[in-house]
């Protein structure tokens, strides 16, 4: 991805008479440029789209037609690694400065997780598709030989971990990523580089991680391959797995895929990109990928209908892919808004063509509709703090709150006590016609907003990844 040179700027949100108007300020978010990491469409809330960033999480709930925000607080102060885990619960999960950290109020307020998992340093982990109460997650550990990687259990949904570890990684061993397979939840798989040369490894348990087999990959891959991450296990097939890898040759560093159909007993690398990065990945309802990046300076994607076997160029030009989700027969992307001109958008040609869904608007699009910003707790400080900062108008942050539909796919976001979302079903019940939100969200209101341009000075620019991509 190339880098642009200059001071970044972002459209911040001013209050004028008769509407909302906008002015280039520098961006702020954690001392970084605003930033994202991943993009969630869950095909068990139809409705709602969760974006996470650098500065918090921007979300909607009505299909994209208004967008809220909630902010970083204590325990999510540089999150990362957004997920959701299955319903009913939906508990959304993420990592931060605090370790696993998880919300039962779709981010307005976080927990962190407790048992062995306290205090220890996360870099990956994944709920199970068909159990709410299990996640793993991949540790950092200080022991005598150094730091050890080591992988954790949970059977109450992330709020504590285990006191044995489920597996512990040779010395000279790093994990680097985790994942559970849907159509056979006993089979899990971690990656790993070991020693020196980052030799790249694969490890399957077929009995819930009772047991590993642990295979070295390098006689598959290309040579000089010294990175792999997990991408996704199929859907159907627990034995086939998607790979991202990397490798550095005479030519310089090539990203690929690397596949597995039979649990990494071999691989074979159908699709790479020379001089480039494999930055999005998304597996379609009728079972068709799409994968896009960048080769040399050129955005690329590509499709492929017979599971990965062979990929087929979509012809540019493509946007800039900072990730991909589907749902149904829908694309999204996170593209480049500087360069694309949307921040988010859709195809329902497989990426033929794009509409811009959201995106940060300039002066040619002024006025903007209005904002109403509901910051009445965790919110208000933060609010208050970017406003003090030039980011957006102090009258944002003492905005009258304005409710927000249920997403059509939900009753409500259903706790571990079997309440309504907040902690443990304690918090208010969800008002009328509106989400259980603790004071922390935003929402365009009145009308239909000019089309693509839904949302506006959030004090952002958006960069997405593959979802075990870091882009802090």
């Amino acid at each position: 991805m190339a880098v642009r040179s200059g001071a970044p700027l972002v459209w911040s949100l001013l209050v004028a008479s008769g509407g909302w108007q906008l002015r280039a300020t520098p961006a702020r978010a954690d001392g970084a440029f605003p930033d994202s990491q991943n993009i969630m469409t869950p095909a068990s809330l139809p409705n709602e789209i969760l974006l996470g960033t650098n500065f918090g999480l921007v979300l909607s709930v009505d299909g994209g037609q208004t967008w809220t925000w909630t902010c970083e607080q204590t325990q999510n102060n540089f999150a990362t690694l957004y997920q959701l885990g299955p319903p009913p619960g939906n508990r959304l999960f993420g990592t931060s400065l605090a370790g696993l950290i998880y919300s039962n109020d779709s981010s307005c307020s976080w927990l962190v997780a407790g048992g062995l998992a306290a205090g220890s340093s996360v870099s990956d982990f994944f709920p199970d598709p068909t159990n709410a109460d299990r996640v793993l997650a991949v540790v950092a550990v200080t022991a005598e030989a150094g730091v050890v990687s080591q992988v954790l259990e949970s059977a109450d949904g992330g709020a504590t971990f285990g006191s044995q570890p489920l597996y512990t990684a040779a010395s000279g061993d790093n994990i680097s990523g985790i994942e559970i397979s849907r159509s056979t939840p006993t089979t899990v798989y971690l990656t790993l580089t070991s020693g020196a040369a980052h030799t790249p490894k694969l490890a399957q348990s077929t009995n819930s991680g009772g047991s590993w087999q642990v295979r070295d990959l390098s006689a598959h891959l290309p040579a000089g391959t010294n990175f792999i991450r997990l991408i996704a296990i199929d859907p159907t097939d627990p034995q086939k797995v998607f790979l991202r890898i990397r490798s550095l040759g005479d030519g310089g560093t090539t990203e690929a895929v690397a596949v597995t159909d039979d649990g990494g007993a071999t691989a074979s690398t159908p699709l790479s990109f020379p001089g480039g990065i494999l930055s999005a990945f998304t597996r379609m309802s009728n079972g068709t990928i799409v994968l896009g990046g960048v080769v040399g300076t050129t955005s690329v994607a590509y499709t492929s209908a017979d599971g990965g076997s062979t990929f087929q160029p979509v012809p540019t030009p493509q946007p800039s892919f900072r990730g991909l989700s589907s749902r149904g027969t829908t694309l999204y992307v996170v593209a480049d808004n500087q360069a694309d001109g949307y921040a988010i958008g859709t195809s329902t040609d497989l990426g033929m063509t794009w509409k811009p869904l959201m995106g940060w608007a300039d002066s040619a699009y002024t006025p903007i509709q209005a904002i109403q910003t509901c910051l009445m707790t965790y919110c208000q400080t933060d609010c208050i703090a970017r406003a003090n900062a030039g980011q957006w108008s102090t009258d944002m942050c003492s905005a009258t709150p304005a409710p927000l539909p249920l997403d059509a796919g939900a009753d409500a976001h259903v706790s571990d006590a079997g309440g309504t979302a907040g902690h443990g079903g304690g918090d208010a019940a969800v008002p009328p016609g509106g989400k259980s939100s603790g004071g922390c969200h935003c929402a365009t209101s009145g009308g239909s907003p000019p089309p693509g341009w839904q949302i506006a000075g959030l004090g952002l620019a958006l960069t997405l990844a593959l979802r075990r991509r870091r882009r802090r």
